[in-house]
């Protein structure tokens, strides 16, 4: 089946709408999108809204990097730009399991790369994505897979807070005894 059959989708306002009706709310942007991903934050109460506020559990797809993420709470309330793009099952499915799909799934990472466009900057366009070819298992089985990629997801946004925090210790302990200036 073609996701557009099981998926609605809401693509954020152009620049001009989003500084006119949504001035007063924060844009959500590609680095809360990583953020997001890392956090791993599971609902099971989705508001199917049609609006480009987004909500705590949202999926959302960035179309210029074609990476998707489950918003958590902390971008709650935030407004997505128009190269976001909302999407919400149909009937029922696991947004963990279609963000799996979409970010790692070979089969779908050929058909994306099948319609790339450009000669430059090649992008996938939001028809390509409505008509990307896939088959959705039983909601157990999504859910198993969906549990298990933001596990995995989780642990990994752990590794990489550790190596972060690795980096500023040793960079900081390195400039207090650099003797090209810093402290002695």
């Amino acid at each position: 089946m073609k996701l557009e059959e099981i998926v609605n989708f809401f693509s954020g306002p152009n620049s001009i709408e989003l500084k006119k009706k949504y001035n007063k709310y924060v844009t959500y942007t590609n680095e809360d999108l990583e953020f997001d991903l890392y956090q791993g934050y599971r609902t099971d109460e989705i508001k199917r809204q049609k609006s480009p506020i987004l909500n705590a559990g949202d999926l959302v797809i960035n179309m210029m990097t074609n990476q998707t993420a489950i918003v958590s709470p902390h971008s709650a309330g935030k407004v997505i730009p128009q190269h976001i793009v909302k999407l919400t099952f149909t009937n029922c499915g696991d947004n963990w399991y279609l963000c799996y799909l979409l970010n790692e799934a070979q089969s779908i990472k050929r058909q994306l790369y099948s319609t790339m466009e450009g000669t430059v900057l090649r992008r996938v366009t939001l028809t390509s994505f409505k008509q990307l070819e896939l088959n959705l298992p039983a909601l157990s089985k999504q859910q198993k897979i969906g549990e298990l990629y933001r596990l995995l997801l989780i642990k990994e946004g752990l590794q990489k807070e550790r190596q972060e925090k690795e980096k500023q210790v040793i960079i900081s302990l390195l400039n207090k005894n650099d003797i090209n200036g810093g402290q002695k």
